[in-house]
């Protein structure tokens, strides 16, 4: 499903696209339709595995659009998924924290502030669908999954220790 021979420039644009309009990095549900079903340079599963190796990595969560960016044109593709996806954000970010600064008194910050927590839910709301829908596919994945998941949010077991252990049990019985 991938096309290895992806022009670098249409993998920049393309990138630098998904970056600008991804907030904090979550927006997987545009990510998945663009990289998946649009351009089909990617899989349901490659875009699900790069995005749990890319969690349990240093650094940024969003390191998989490297991965993603070499499954569509190699070392190239790889160097211009990650240049578009951070280049310009990177500068965004660095000119919107100066004029936070300016803005940290202002009375409307708190309430546009609110306004946008809404939003991030839902983005990440929608993430999680996607990558459900990529990875989870037997009612036994789907057990793990949500067995994990209630560890995690009833527990304060470490998150490490529960994906190391859903993917040694789901290795157990043959997902």
């Amino acid at each position: 499903m991938t096309d290895a021979g992806a022009n670098w420039l249409d993998i920049l644009l393309t990138f630098t696209r998904l970056g600008l309009i991804s907030f904090g990095g979550a927006n997987l549900a545009e990510i998945e339709r663009v990289l998946v079903g649009q351009r089909q340079w990617i899989t349901p599963g490659t875009l699900a595995s790069g995005f749990a190796l890319g969690q349990i990595m240093p650094g940024p969560n969003m390191l998989a659009m490297t991965h993603y960016g070499f499954a569509a044109g190699g070392w190239a593709g790889a160097a211009a998924a990650t240049l578009g996806f951070y280049g310009p954000t990177a500068l965004l970010s660095a000119a919107a924290a100066l004029a936070w600064r300016r803005l940290l008194g202002w009375k409307w910050l708190p309430t546009i502030r609110s306004a946008l927590l809404p939003f991030g839910g839902g983005v990440l709301l929608a993430g999680v669908l996607v990558l459900a829908r990529g990875s989870v596919q037997s009612v036994a994945g789907a057990v793990i999954a949500a067995a994990a998941f209630a560890l995690l949010t009833r527990t304060r077991v470490n998150p490490a220790l529960v994906v190391i252990g859903a993917a040694a049990l789901g290795a157990l019985i043959g997902l």
